[in-house]
């Protein structure tokens, strides 16, 4: 395990209780203004953070704030024409900040080549500056959310069987194209695997496919908005090989369809957390060695 400063851990943290605290950012609730903004207290915080532990260099500051922009306009701008072309821009940066193409974050490395079990490839992992913020901001500026949290448990329920179906589906194809085994285990890094699994990879990556993606296709189809963002999830998985990119594929057509249901992202990123959990506890993770 490759350990980080404890101020390195700081900015994380901060970003972490970011993303944690949006659910108090909805538009419409009549919560008093400071709690609705914050997400954006935090955000300023963990960017000053970043700084003051060189996990962030000052060319990142502008990307942090040009992804804010953008995405205001995108949403709050008056002219279609506009907003049209501001969420391509966002897009585009997020796309780039999550594929860590933009210069300026220096992201620590947590594990290095750990292999969780005997029969499991070598598994590495990254906490993700640059891919937490992206999931931050389309959270709060793009994605239609569950009021309450009960409006959460009821979503939630009612979709029980269809994520039963979906867990099922993608972990027995895996197992049966050999990309994975069984392979029950506690390990010591799953606190730690949780934890960065949902706040910087499920929430970014449903946020971006379904929050954003799904959500501008479904104003022409509703069908092709399923299959595009699904389909589009497991191309951008390709990278793990075409097993990967495949069960990616299935998955992702699984989180559509569930957004489109129930048009919370909650739900999504909910699934998509739980299915990355089982593959992590009860099979050979990140696949069979």
């Amino acid at each position: 395990m490759q350990l980080i400063s404890a101020p390195a851990w700081l900015p994380f943290g901060l970003l972490g209780l970011s993303i944690a605290s949006t659910g108090l950012a909805v538009m419409h609730s009549e919560r008093p203004a400071f709690l609705r903004h914050l997400w954006l207290v935090l955000l300023g915080l963990a960017t000053c953070a970043g700084m003051a532990a060189g996990v962030l260099r000052p060319i990142a500051l502008a990307s942090i704030a040009a992804l804010l922009a953008f995405a205001w306009l995108a949403t709050r701008h008056g002219k279609t024409a506009v907003r049209a072309v501001f969420t391509i821009l966002t897009l585009v940066l997020a796309l780039a900040l999550a594929m860590h193409a933009v210069p300026g974050y220096d992201n620590p490395l947590l594990l290095k080549d750990v292999r969780l079990s005997a029969h499991s490839a070598p598994y590495t992992l990254y906490a993700n500056f640059d891919k937490g913020v992206v999931g931050l901001v389309l959270l709060v500026l793009f994605c239609r959310r569950a009021s309450s949290w009960r409006d959460f448990a009821v979503a939630s329920k009612s979709q029980a069987p269809v994520l039963a179906g979906l867990l099922c589906g993608v972990l027995s194809i895996g197992w049966a194209i050999g990309f994975v085994h069984p392979d029950f285990k506690l390990s010591p890094f799953l606190p730690l695997f949780a934890v960065i699994n949902l706040l910087f990879v499920c929430v970014a990556e449903e946020a971006f496919f379904r929050g954003v993606i799904q959500e501008q296709l479904a104003r022409y189809s509703d069908a092709m908005a399923v299959v595009v963002s699904g389909l589009l999830f497991g191309a951008a998985h390709l990278g793990g090989g075409w097993q990967f990119g495949a069960l990616a594929s299935l998955a992702g057509l699984g989180y559509a369809v569930l957004y489109s249901r129930t048009k919370r992202i909650e739900i999504p990123i909910a699934a998509h957390f739980v299915l990355n959990l089982v593959h992590f506890v009860a099979f050979t993770y990140p696949r069979a060695g």
